[in-house]
């Protein structure tokens, strides 16, 4: 959850002070919080499992994006292997933009 300085309205950032964390603000306002640290440890686990998979987890969404592999020659070494994945780069009723990364080089490239 996003906090705000009741001070300056600035974003509070959590850091870990002597084993407990702490919202600090660049203003110079600070409070403990009760977070526990078991969660926060389950919760950095599960992300490093996830990306071992090849999974991409965006933001503090619980949306997860598989990439798949498909069959395209890299521009840069040839390789016929890469992984694609689709954003929205332009406004929204243009096409979504394909990327592509070689599985052997790992050049990016994209596809309008």
């Amino acid at each position: 959850m996003v906090e705000f300085c009741p001070e300056c309205s600035n974003l509070l950032r959590r850091k870990l002070i002597n084993g407990k964390y702490y919202l600090l603000c660049k203003c110079g306002y600070t409070r403990e919080t009760n977070i526990d640290l078991k969660i926060i440890e389950k919760t950095i686990q599960k992300k490093k499992e996830d990306l071992k998979k090849n999974l991409i987890i965006k933001k503090n969404e619980d949306q997860i994006l598989v990439n798949l592999k498909v069959i395209k020659t890299c521009p840069k070494c040839g390789y016929h292997e890469a992984v694609a994945w689709q954003e929205q780069t332009l406004s929204a009723d243009e096409p979504s933009t394909s990327f592509f990364r070689c599985l052997k080089c790992n050049r990016v490239w994209r596809e309008y």
